[in-house]
This record gives C-alpha cells, sequence and structure tokens, in this order.
C-alpha cells in the first residue's frame, strides 16, 4: 500500500511523541544517577582504585604492575561505568517504580540517607573503617532493625560484586602476562564469591550500624518500610544491576 501524506505526517508525530518520551525517561534516569548517590559512590570508587593502583606500584614488579594498571584503566574507565550503570537504571524499573524512587530520594528522609551512605564510601571514611571503627551501643530493637534492612539494601551484594571484579581483574592480568603457557583458573576465583560473601554477611549489621548512626529509630524504620515496598524492593534491585553491569563490561 502506498503512504499517502496523511499516513506519513501521523507516523511523524508518533516517532516525534516517541523521541520525546525517551528523551524525558533518559533525563528523569540521568536524575535518579545523581540524587540515589551512585554518582558519587563511583567517583569515590575511583578514588579506591587510585589508591590500590599506587599501593601495588611499591608490592609487584613492574611489568605486572603495569598490565594491572593498564586492564583496571581500560575496565573500570569512568564514562563506561556511568553509561552502562545509567543504561541499566533505564530499562529494570518501569515508570511507577522510577517516580516513586525519585521522590522517595528527594525526601528529607532519602536526602539524609545519601548523605550518609555516600559519606561512607568517601575515601577518608573507607581508610578510617578498615582500621576499625567505633563498637556502636545499639538497643536490641534498633539491631533488629539493622539487621532486617541488611537482608533488603544492596550493600552487600554490591560489595561482593566490587571485590570480585578486582579479583577477576588481577587474574586477567597474570593470565596476559603468563602468555597461555599456564592459566590461572577463573573458576578458582569465582569460588570465593560464597565465602567471601559469607565473611562479609557477618560483618554487616555492624558495619550499617556504623554507617547510619546518625539516624533515629524512626528513621531506620521508615527506610525499612521503604526497602520493603515493591517500588523500593524493585529500585534496589535496580540498583545491583546497574552497579554489577558497571563493573562487569
Amino acid at each position: 500500500m502506498r503512504l499517502k501524506p496523511i499516513h506519513l505526517l501521523a507516523m511523524s508525530l508518533l516517532l516525534a511523541v516517541a523521541l520525546t518520551v525517551m528523551s524525558v525517561r533518559a533525563e528523569n534516569t540521568t536524575t535518579l544517577y545523581d540524587v540515589s548517590g551512585m554518582a558519587t559512590h563511583q567517583r569515590h570508587f575511583q578514588h579506591a582504585l587510585s589508591a590500590a593502583q599506587q599501593r601495588y606500584a611499591q608490592q609487584l614488579p613492574a611489568n605486572v604492575h603495569g598490565s594491572l594498571v593498564r586492564q583496571s584503566n581500560q575496565r573500570f574507565a569512568p564514562q563506561g561505568m556511568q553509561d552502562r550503570a545509567r543504561s541499566r537504571l533505564a530499562v529494570a524499573l518501569d515508570d511507577a517504580a522510577h517516580a516513586k524512587a525519585m521522590a522517595f530520594y528527594r525526601s528529607a528522609l532519602g536526602r539524609k540517607i545519601v548523605q550518609l551512605e555516600t559519606r561512607a564510601t568517601a575515601p577518608e571514611a573507607v581508610r578510617a573503617m578498615q582500621q576499625g571503627f567505633p563498637q556502636q551501643q545499639v538497643s536490641p530493637e534498633r539491631y533488629t532493625l539493622i539487621r532486617q534492612l541488611g537482608t533488603t539494601l544492596p550493600a552487600l551484594e554490591v560489595g561482593v560484586e566490587v571485590s570480585m571484579a578486582l579479583a577477576n581483574l588481577a587474574t586477567d592480568s597474570a593470565n596476559e602476562l603468563l602468555g597461555g603457557l599456564f592459566q590461572v583458573p577463573v573458576d578458582l576465583v569465582s569460588t570465593r564469591r560464597d565465602s567471601l560473601r559469607n565473611q562479609m554477611l557477618s560483618d554487616l549489621p555492624d558495619t550499617l550500624a556504623y554507617v547510619y548512626r546518625d539516624m533515629s529509630d524512626g528513621e531506620l524504620r521508615d527506610y525499612l518500610a521503604w526497602s520493603q515496598s515493591e517500588a523500593g524492593a524493585a529500585t534496589f534491585r535496580a540498583m545491583e544491576l546497574a552497579a554489577r553491569d558497571a563493573l562487569n563490561p
């Protein structure tokens, strides 16, 4: 069938509407990436990566260190990580869940949570926590809230992904230098995932108690309620997937 001018006009209008919706959606996803703290966490990751590269310079032969730096700079290039995370957020949340996530992170509680969580991943805070952090004196009721929150937040799985990505990078660097004469089995690294998760899991309640030490019990209850809601669970799942995509090109 030959298209008449009226058909072409209708198709043009529909295309214009579709592009407008896609543009607005992309802008909103970009805003969610920023207001949820993900952009700040990524900048903090780059600081940690740079610090690790400098440490390894004192511990590894020059050729091994050079390979590690080259591969890490390629794999964890900031723009690439950001693009992959944004793309995943764009497809992992439907419009309703996305709108609720935006409303939460723009609320007073949401802004406070982002401030506390990004403070915890800042380079100076990470260095301090590596030396051990003060044990928090919390009531049994608050500790129960913390433990329940730990089962809903993506913190554990994202922590495992960061550790595994770095471990796999070291394996790739070793295999490149060995030139095929001997290969370090990737499965050998992967088998550490469960043991690593179990180790982090045992430390999670005390870590979260420290991170959220400036939140009241009422605020913790509200955060737990959000995390257990349909939109909250979908948001955290999308963030986990976005972090995984960012770390694993």
